[in-house]
């Protein structure tokens, strides 16, 4: 029987909207959680937790810059898109799949373990680890288990009540402009201008 290996960070998990520390009330609803900001002078997606900011993903790489996807356009383009799908509540799980359409290993949210992606964060590199590369894109440090978390053909499952539970809080200033639109999803290859960044570009 195939096993799918979940990053479990705490004994005790807790629903996301504990973990942000927040209330669906009208009050509340237009103050995003998600959000891309300035950490230790690098792009980060940041979430607002009742004890603070928590970094979810440091953008470095420069690779892309040339083609528009400079590490603050990635920042974001993925903090929009976590942002919406916390609202909506579909921010579950963290997972990796092969999308057949542009035949490239995409990052995605999963209601749970075992289930299908309800919605798209960003595209991976051609030829990277989809698991390693996750974990490395949220600077996870697993611990030991006896499941193996580092098995190419294995998909990597991040719960993300946990995860922003387990994180320490940090000293960041956020950015509006993320959250000020509705974010849209990455497109097929196929489908942009040669000008525009492919989605493969977006990590």
């Amino acid at each position: 029987m195939k096993r799918y290996p979940i990053i479990s960070l705490l004994t005790v998990p807790v629903v996301v909207g504990a973990a942000l520390g927040v209330s669906h009330s009208p009050a509340q609803a237009s103050e995003p959680r998600f959000s891309c900001g300035q950490s230790q002078n690098t792009p980060t997606t940041l979430a607002k937790t009742k004890q603070g900011f928590v970094a979810v993903i440091r953008w470095t790489s420069e690779h892309f810059a040339d083609s528009g996807w400079t590490p603050e356009a990635r920042c974001q383009k993925v903090s929009g898109l976590f942002e919406q799908y916390y609202r909506d509540g579909s921010l579950n799980y963290l997972t990796t799949k092969w999308d057949s359409k542009t035949r490239q290993n995409i990052v995605c949210v999963a209601p749970a373990p075992k289930k299908g992606c309800t919605g798209v964060l960003f595209t991976l590199k051609p030829g990277s680890n989809p698991g390693r590369t996750l974990q490395r894109l949220m600077d996870l440090r697993v611990r030991a288990s006896n499941d193996p978390l580092n098995e190419t053909n294995r998909r990597v499952y991040i719960k993300m009540d946990e995860f922003l539970n387990s994180r320490p809080t940090i000293d960041a200033t956020p950015t509006a402009s993320s959250n000020n639109r509705k974010p849209s999803q990455p497109q097929p290859v196929e489908n942009l201008a040669p000008s525009q960044p492919k989605p493969d570009d977006i990590w």
